[in-house]
């Protein structure tokens, strides 16, 4: 079963042999261990230092490559720390007029017990580096 879901409202739940899973919960969990995971920095965890993403100015604002190393580290630090997601894709969805904000698409293949789904979590980085995840 493939499904195309985005976080929200209403719960959906589905019946796999004796137990309910509710994948609103499922979309939501998700959603915040990326918003931890994003706003996580390289070197912050001594237990394991490359959990997070490089620090931002590591990445060469101003170069011609900065969008896509950024767009790499996001993607590969989510295939790498959260497995719940496959197939990771991350796309420039807007920047704004000022340079203050930055509105990615993270996309993949939520891996749960009833099957694969399809969903997406917009993402905006802020001039900080600040992270917020909707999903």
């Amino acid at each position: 079963m493939k499904d195309c879901l985005k976080g929200g409202s209403g719960a959906r739940g589905i019946q796999t042999g004796t137990t309910v899973e509710n994948l609103d919960e499922l979309l939501e969990s998700v959603r915040k261990n990326l918003g931890r995971l994003l706003n996580a920095r390289q070197g912050m965890c001594e237990t394991v230092p490359d959990y997070g993403l490089p620090a931002l100015t590591d990445l060469t604002i101003g170069t011609t490559d900065y969008l896509r190393k950024l767009l790499d580290s996001i993607r590969d630090t989510i295939e790498r720390y959260e497995p719940r997601l496959r197939s990771v894709r991350v796309s420039l969805r807007e920047e704004d007029s000022s340079n203050t904000k930055k509105v990615f698409r993270v996309e993949g293949m939520l891996v749960s017990k009833s099957g694969e789904h399809r969903v997406w979590y917009d993402t905006a980085v802020r001039a900080s580096g600040r992270f917020d995840i909707d999903g």
